[in-house]
């Protein structure tokens, strides 16, 4: 063999193992585009193709190109060399890339879902494998990429801006990465929002809210960063800036996760159990903000803490429970066989299945908790100070304040409930109609209670008087300030109402409350056998302390008596 022969025999198996090197890795990339999710790959390739996107896109590069133009030419000149002008240039790149990532992304994200429903098309992707959740998960990677390819354009422009000088990294990547997190966000809240209604109708009218939506988020966010970047700094080098963006971040992982399950739970089929792990998410969520009020109160001892969280959650629970009030307790056979049986998991998880009336129970005791680890805890802090904290500090009065917002609370949830009842018999409503009658109740309380006023004492009287009862605003009010006095018989009457409200709905709601689970058909059980035997053992006793249930592999399951 001569030398040039050698020579060729080494470079074809070069040539073979470098070949074999790009098989491997393009099987493997295969292999991960397998595993993509299917709506992900679809959506990406469907939005990157829409005139919509095409025509943000451009927008976003001709506004991008003019600003690094006419800024340092109108704004930074002549002194551009000298100046610091990294928060001037950062602050117009910003609102460049805003107006794409917190109202275009998002709006995309709820039309692509919306249109879907509307088109019939949706309809076919739900027969397939694809669960709820995968389809809602492969509409926001979608709306990420777009983030991704929006802040990727004009990536060069940012990094433009801290070679001018006066602004720090850490700066730079706080604005854009809190403002990537806001888009992400509202594009869950909009996912959330297109799965309400089929209608056009009203397709176009929660677009227009969602619209409203967007450009508040914006404009409040825009004043944030504009006061960073102009009138302040960010303390980077204390501890409570971490801690605050950690809270932060934490409420909106959560928040995140409720509408995931809340638009996952909307798409699924309407008789299957959608309610119990946006519960689940609600209660982390309480806890959460529970957690973080002590700890604020523990490093600032101010009581006022605990009003301003106590409002915060009161809101929240006055929302929830509209929602709430709106479910129907329909289930489906193969639902019911996994409510809790036990009197331990029927007492505890009863309130986590669907229905207006558990719903109601829930919101209103979830929200009456909340006070009382509050008070509990007011009081704790109070007494390791060594002050008087029944007087000295207002304790009376935040007292009255959450004793009072709860009996609200459940009042008003407990009467929208009721109408909601009455008015299915003749129409068929959902979550939104319920938000609507609370909605449309707090506004009549407010206006009946000060027109009873007028007509009774006319203009001249403007102080409070019991007949603003139902005016919860007011009422509230005058209850946190120090300085008002309620009249006796106005907390006697508001929490008399709560209770006759609640033990009626308590009553009405009793069908739901009774709900048991249904025993697994022994045909289920074989056939789950066959596919999954691993999850059978030889071991008999109760599954967990929830359940009376014998494990899977002791045999059929126990038949759940009509008693429960």
């Amino acid at each position: 063999m001569s030398a040039g022969d050698v020579t060729y025999s080494e470079n074809q198996n070069g040539d073979d193992a470098s070949g074999k090197l790009l098989y491997q890795l393009e099987q493997k990339l295969e292999r991960i585009g397998e595993r993509l999710n299917p709506i992900l790959v679809k959506e990406v390739r469907q939005a990157l193709k829409s005139r919509m996107f095409v025509i943000v896109f451009a927008l976003m590069l001709i506004f991008g190109w003019a600003w690094s133009i006419f800024g340092v030419l109108l704004v930074l000149s002549p002194g551009v060399y000298y100046n610091p002008g990294g928060p001037t240039m950062l602050c117009g790149y910003f609102f460049v890339l805003a107006v794409p990532l917190i109202v275009a992304v998002p709006l995309m994200a709820f039309w692509s879902l919306a249109g879907e429903r509307d088109d019939g098309t949706f309809e076919l992707v739900s027969i397939t494998s694809l669960t709820a959740r995968q389809i809602v998960t492969g509409k926001l990677g979608s709306a990420i990429v777009q983030m991704i390819v929006f802040s990727s354009a004009l990536s060069p422009c940012i990094a433009f801006t801290y070679l001018l000088r006066g602004i720090d990294i850490i700066t730079v990547f706080w604005v854009l990465g809190w403002t990537v997190l806001i888009s992400i966000l509202l594009s869950f809240f909009a996912i959330c929002f297109a799965t309400i209604s089929r209608s056009v109708m009203w397709q176009v009218f929660l677009s227009v809210v969602l619209v409203l939506a967007f450009l508040i988020a914006g404009f409040s966010w825009s004043s944030v960063v504009v006061q960073t970047l102009f009138y302040g700094s960010l303390p980077v080098e204390t501890g409570e800036f971490w801690v605050m963006n950690l809270f932060v971040m934490m409420m909106y992982l959560s928040f995140c996760l409720l509408f995931t399950l809340a638009a996952a739970g909307k798409l699924s089929f309407p008789s299957d159990n959608r309610s119990t792990k946006i519960r689940y998410a609600m209660i982390i969520q309480q806890l959460l903000w529970v957690g973080w009020m002590i700890a604020l109160a523990l490093q600032e001892r101010d009581p006022g803490v605990f009003l301003v969280f106590a409002s915060c959650a009161g809101f929240y629970w006055l929302v929830m429970g509209a929602l709430l009030s709106g479910e129907s307790p329909q289930l489906s056979p193969r639902a019911r066989r996994d409510l809790p049986q036990s009197f331990l998991g029927r007492m505890v998880g009863t309130w986590f299945n669907p229905g207006s009336g558990t719903g109601y129970i829930f919101a209103v005791t979830s929200f009456l908790g909340f006070i009382l680890v509050t008070a509990f805890f007011e009081i704790t802090i109070a007494v390791g100070d060594g002050i008087n904290w029944s007087r000295s500090r207002g304790f009376d009065n935040r007292l009255m304040f959450a004793g009072l917002a709860w009996a609200y609370l459940t009042t008003y949830l407990g009467i929208g409930r009721l109408i909601l009842l009455f008015l299915r018999r003749f129409y068929q409503l959902g979550i939104v109609a319920s938000l609507l009658v609370q909605v449309i109740l707090l506004v009549l309380g407010i206006l009946l209670s000060a027109s009873a006023q007028v007509l009774v004492n006319g203009f001249q009287n403007n102080d409070y008087t019991a007949l603003q009862l139902g005016n919860w605003a007011w009422t509230l009010a005058e209850a946190s300030d120090s300085r008002g006095r309620l009249p006796l018989e106005v907390p006697i009457l508001i929490f008399a109402s709560a209770g006759v409200v609640f033990f009626v709905n308590v009553c009405l709601s009793l069908p739901e409350i009774k709900a048991v689970r249904e025993a697994t058909p022994d045909r289920v059980i074989e056939e789950e056998k066959e596919l999954h035997p691993e999850r059978f053992t030889e071991k008999g006793g109760p599954a967990n302390p929830w359940s009376d249930d014998p494990s899977p592999g002791s045999g059929a399951e126990k038949p759940s008596s009509p008693e429960g």
